[in-house]
């Protein structure tokens, strides 16, 4: 602990004895009547306030997320209607908006909710999955954005930005200890190198001890670390031209991949205990997700980096052009003990690296008349090469089979399939994919201020996307020796071809009308794609690449609200209702393929969500801030005629899902939160904060399993403290203080745990200090 937080000390210490000027954020602007900023946001790749903006938006500012420690990607559901974020690792991470969007950790599909990092695409949202530090705004855009947003946003996007370097010497870091040894330092310096050269320099280390217990060896699982930096560089030689360079590297190596949990309701069901039997294997069954018997590897990790150029330059009457370029690597490593049991059956894993490149160009028009404008093109590469392996140990057979080894090595001379059965004990299994990604783009969008009052905005965008892979599986070879297994030599598959294209066009049209300058309706619908998609995974036995292949996903949403500004901007009200028809629903199962449990993709017929959503945030004192909101949302397929069905049925291969609930989406989410300080004495501010969030139940499975309903239940966050001039803070906090046992991701392992699911759990309470200083 001393270590790390001399490292960050130093950092700091590089700008000590130098006078704070103050650092704004680029988002910031004066409030009409001086009390304070208004909210600016970047919605249409503009400046404007967020009460300007005629469609659905959550803003969460910079104090508003280092004041309650919002650094993770999850925290989001505490704070944004119609929102459910599930990271269990970084490769099993997913984003819904308004209940789309519930397909995590496939490599051959994008996610419906684009994640921008300072307007740049993340072709994978597990590469947001870090520790969000030194945020300047997060923005969530409730809705299909595909005409400024480009493809993948058929729910919505979360934007992202940065702290901008700034001319004038400054700095903060925090030293955060909690429960379960969670320790956290973080640290930011900023300043000038010349007189148009800034810099920015961020770091931070998380870690976190194992919270749930392996009843088979003693330890504690699900622990965490998490590390990064990033370095920016702002370059502004005139007023009318500024050249930003970031640079960034993360990491993060965690316990997750353990199996944590049976759901069968409390029962060990028939054929699983057939194979404990079998093995003489022991199985975890707990509601509240604390305990393990894996006695197999169970870690997963996360590399990544990234370089961007941001150059804007203003020219003319008004002009403005900017170019993005930007290239990110993202590497993520697992190996799970895929059933669970202290038996040496079998784990598995992946081994991936992403590799994406970006450019976009784009110029904003000035308002000539009573026009302005937005246009520009895109581009889009992506490579991700996939290995996908399983392990068999020599448990594995008497596991399958559901009788003991000494048994299967008796009768396998006078049966093919146990001889083949006993063959798997003591192998390796790799299937190996690349899918790439070319895509590129044109779009506009125009608006006509038709009154002062009165606005109609229309924009389009056309996508042209390639995507193609090649995959294949070896003779599978021995654990112990490295050489292909004769035995399973007909087990060798591929090289399978599968590629995709289409062109997407998407669309806005939207009207708007202002009253008085407190109040403003709008109505809009808008159009989205998302890409298709391909299954890095074999296809079934007896058919070929087509069953590799996803078709676009098309979401069409139609949407009116009212905004209002009252009481002299003490209260601020939005309230929208929306509706949105998916076709080629696309989502993500787990079956069984040629013995293997493996993900396939599939187009999930038609869905449809609707509702409506109301947040507001009233000031009434000085010193005290109360933001609530709550979300009814109805989303459900209206054809989905040969889903999957739930394990407790039986005798189906398929089941009519058709006017089910969509997985992941609960149909009430809610949330209060509040803040309130004040002078103590002379130069000594005291404050506290409460946040409380609520979402009904739901299933999380596609299949809509009575084993997978979660929800119900709410999770609660305190803190309190005291701050010395601003630049010294020192709080107490607690999260999910009432220590609520939750479920956040369900799993079907097919016949390796025939008749229930896994689940992986939320973190139950913790607590700690943090110390903040700034200079």
């Amino acid at each position: 602990m001393i270590g790390k937080f001399a490292l960050f000390s130093s950092v700091l210490a590089l700008s000590a004895g130098h006078a704070h000027a103050g650092e704004v954020p680029a988002q910031s602007l004066p409030a009409e009547d001086g009390s304070g900023d208004a909210i600016v946001v970047t919605a249409r790749k503009v400046k404007e306030k967020i009460g300007d903006v005629p469609l659905a938006i959550t803003a969460i500012g910079a104090e508003d997320l280092r004041r309650n420690d919002h650094i993770r990607l999850e925290d989001l559901n505490q704070l944004v209607p119609s929102t459910n974020v599930v990271v269990t690792n970084g490769h099993q991470t997913s984003i819904s908006i308004r209940g789309i969007g519930n397909n995590p950790g496939s490599d051959g599909l994008e996610n419906s909710a684009g994640v921008f990092i300072d307007g740049i695409y993340l072709g994978r949202p597990g590469m947001a999955a870090s520790d969000l530090i030194d945020i300047a705004q997060v923005e969530v855009l409730r809705g299909p954005q595909g005409t400024l947003f480009g493809k993948n946003t058929t729910a919505g996007a979360v934007n992202i930005t940065t702290e901008l370097p700034q001319f004038d010497w400054g700095g903060r870091g925090a030293v955060t200890n909690g429960r379960f040894n969670y320790q956290q330092y973080q640290g930011t310096v900023t300043g000038p190198i010349s007189d148009n050269l800034a810099f920015r320099l961020t770091g931070y280390d998380t870690t976190r001890n194992g919270i749930v217990k392996n009843i088979t060896n003693g330890d504690k699982v699900s622990d965490l670390g998490r590390r990064g930096a990033r370095l920016q560089l702002l370059y502004k030689p005139s007023a009318d031209l500024s050249i930003r360079l970031i640079g960034e590297y993360a990491r993060e190596q965690q316990s997750s991949g353990a199996v944590t949990v049976i759901p069968s309701w409390g029962l060990t069901p028939s054929a699983i205990q057939t194979k404990l039997d079998a093995t003489g294997a022991t199985l975890a069954i707990d509601p509240d997700g604390l305990t393990t018997a894996a006695a197999g590897p169970y870690s997963t990790g996360t590399r990544q980096g990234a370089g961007s150029a941001e150059i804007n330059w203003n020219f003319g009457s008004g002009f403005t052009l900017t170019s993005l370029t930007a290239y990110r690597y993202w590497q993520y490593d697992s190996a799970s003990d895929t059933e669970g049991s202290s038996a040496d059956v079998m784990y598995g894993g992946y081994h991936i690296k992403n590799d994406q490149f970006t450019q976009e160009v784009r110029l904003a028009f000035p308002r000539m008349g009573n026009v302005d404008a937005v246009a520009g093109i895109y581009y889009f590469y992506q490579k991700v090469d996939t290995t996908q392996y399983v392990s068999y140990g020599e448990d594995a057979a008497a596991w399958l089979a559901g009788m003991p080894t000494a048994t299967i090595k008796a009768y396998a001379p006078y049966s093919a399939a146990l001889a083949t059965l006993l063959a798997y004990n003591g192998t390796r299994w790799d299937t190996h994919a690349a899918p790439e990604t070319n895509s590129i783009a044109g779009f506009g969008q125009v608006n006509w201020h038709v009154t002062p009052n009165w606005n109609v905005t229309g924009g389009l965008r056309v996508t042209y996307e390639t995507k193609q892979e090649d995959v294949t599986r070896p003779v599978p070879v021995s654990t112990a020796t490295g050489d292909p297994v004769a035995a399973l030599a007909s087990q060798a598959a591929g090289p399978i071809h599968a590629r995709i294209s289409n062109t997407a066009p998407s669309f806005l049209f939207s009207t708007d009308y202002r009253f008085n300058p407190e109040v403003m309706v709008y109505a809009l619908v808008s159009r989205g794609q998302k890409a298709g998609g391909l299954n890095t995974t074999l296809p079934p036995s007896g058919l070929g690449a087509d069953a590799l292949k996803v078709k676009p996903e098309t979401a069409t949403s139609y949407e009116a609200g009212i905004k209002g500004d009252f009481l002299n901007h003490a209260l601020t009200v939005n309230l929208d209702v929306f509706r949105t028809d998916i076709r080629n629903y696309q989502a993500n199962v787990l079956m069984e393929v040629n013995d293997q449990v493996v993900q396939l993709l599939t187009n999930a017929g038609s869905a449809r969500t609707q509702g409506v959503e109301a947040e507001a945030t009233l000031r009434p004192i000085r010193g005290f801030t109360l933001h609530g909101f709550v979300a009814y949302n109805d989303a459900k397929y209206r054809e989905y005629t040969e889903g999957p069905c739930p394990v407790e049925t039986t005798g189906q291969a398929t089941c009519d899902l058709s006017g089910r609930p969509i997985a992941g989406a609960p149909k009430w989410t809610a949330g209060i939160n509040g803040s309130y300080e004040h002078e103590i004495a002379s130069r000594l501010i005291g404050y506290a904060s409460a946040e409380f969030s609520y979402r009904s139940r739901y299933f999380g499975s596609l299949d809509d399993s009575a084993l997978t309903r979660t929800g119900g239940y709410g999770l609660l966050n305190l803190r309190a403290g005291v701050r010395i001039d601003d630049n010294w803070d020192l709080s107490v906090w607690g999260r999910n203080v009432t220590d609520k046992k939750y479920a956040t991701n369900y799993f079907n392992y097919g016949s390796v745990l025939p008749g229930t699911y896994v689940a992986f759990f939320g973190d139950p309470a913790t607590y700690g200090a943090t110390l903040r200083f700034s200079f």
